[in-house]
């Protein structure tokens, strides 16, 4: 369980103090000086520690609770112009619930922004009371208290970020400066007339991060750049392999043409070719041929002066 408390202006922080209430009286938890460092009271020392380091502030983080924890906690921050205090109740987990937010009523806006959430009043008669608040998975936030009679009272974490109209109108306006990441969540607004109605109003604020959307956007650019470089690679790679294999065949037809070339055309005067002589071949007395037939005989046709050599 985390309780936050972060101071929303900037000071310098002399002290810093964990209490909660117990029936009538209080009892000191945790305190956080910048000189002298954390003190922590001996039954929460192996279940409490602070967890965030923040100049303005320290939230408490409980570890292992039990239903002994629930109940009202005071953070109270002193500092040079006075003390700053902050309330929170832990109530059981089962008992809080997150109210759904109709598809009409999101509303999405950038950092340092200025968000104007409205609630109409869409019952007759008088409003008393309204009140705004944050909420989200593990917890509540009161933004403001709107009574038309006695006033208005911001939470503590909106004292200088909020801003209302108590005066009787159709609905009631809140406006939200220079929004951050953190105002994200859901709004309820709540109003109960003077006849004892009560209405509520559920919308949800979404503050998108510009460094993120700047990093996607550069993740994206990049993520394009390599799948164009990827595809050229790989339409390279085909285009080289065609023209290796077209080539290949182109010499492996080209050889075959050679050869089929070769074997037909007609050879020079000076050179051996099969003769259609049938003049008895010059056997040995005894011998035969391995073929049963007489072997080639090749025969020089530039010169008939001499007989004719036979080669066997």
């Amino acid at each position: 369980m985390n309780l936050e408390c972060i101071y929303p202006k900037t000071a310098n922080i002399t002290q810093m103090s964990w209490v909660k209430s117990i029936a009538t009286d209080k009892e000191t938890i945790a305190v956080f000086h910048p000189r002298y460092g954390v003190y922590i009271q001996d039954q929460y020392k192996d279940r409490v520690r602070f967890i965030n380091a923040s100049s303005k502030g320290k939230s408490l983080n409980f570890i292992k609770t039990t239903e002994a924890d629930m109940g009202f906690y005071f953070c109270s921050i002193t500092f040079a112009d006075g003390i700053w205090e902050k309330v929170i109740q832990v109530i059981p987990s089962d008992s809080f619930k997150v109210p759904p937010v109709p598809p009409a009523n999101h509303v999405i806006t950038e950092p340092g922004e200025n968000v104007t959430l409205r609630c109409p009043f869409r019952v007759g008669g008088l409003v008393q009371q309204v009140t705004w608040e944050r909420i989200k998975v593990d917890r509540r936030d009161t933004v403001v208290l709107c009574n038309l009679s006695e006033g208005k009272t911001y939470g503590s974490d909106y004292q200088e970020h909020a801003i209302i109209d108590c005066a009787p109108q159709k609905s009631s306006i809140l406006v939200l400066q220079n929004v951050s990441a953190y105002d994200s969540g859901i709004y309820r607004c709540h109003y109960s007339l003077t006849n004892g109605a009560n209405k509520t109003h559920v919308m949800s604020l979404t503050v998108t991060s510009a460094t993120l959307d700047h990093h996607w956007h550069v993740l994206l650019v990049a993520g394009g750049a390599s799948a164009t470089l990827l595809l050229l690679v790989t339409i390279l790679i085909i285009t080289i392999t065609l023209v290796y294999c077209r080539k290949k065949k182109r010499r492996r037809i080209m050889k075959v043409l050679s050869k089929t070339l070769q074997s037909t055309q007609t050879r020079p005067s000076n050179s051996y070719g099969r003769s259609n002589f049938h003049g008895t071949p010059n056997v040995r007395r005894g011998e035969a041929s391995i073929s049963g037939q007489s072997d080639e005989i090749y025969v020089n046709y530039r010169d008939f002066s001499r007989k004719p050599k036979t080669r066997v």
